[in-house]
């Protein structure tokens, strides 16, 4: 084995591409990870929003069929009209 500067010089090259190759595959992989998850986070916050707005329509549905219900058992109470200016 010969060790020379023209060696160790094509050697170092050799290292430090496939040095930056590396990383580069790695910052690659890396953003590919990032966005898969930021895609499967936003997909979870959409489902459960949609959930929530779901069952706040059943809620608001049950209200009002649980106060049509009562509706008709309320007293009517009606207010005598009020004259503007009037002394009472």
């Amino acid at each position: 084995m010969i060790i020379d500067a023209k060696s160790i010089i094509l050697t170092l090259i050799v290292v430090f591409l496939a040095f930056t190759q590396g990383i580069k595959f790695i910052r690659k992989f890396a953003l590919q990870i990032a966005q898969e998850n930021h895609d499967a986070i936003t997909a979870m916050d959409q489902a459960e929003e949609q959930l929530a707005r779901k069952r706040e329509r059943d809620a608001d549905a049950a209200a009002s069929a649980a106060f049509a219900k009562v509706e008709s058992a309320l007293p009517k109470i009606v207010s005598p009209p009020v004259s503007v200016g009037a002394d009472v």
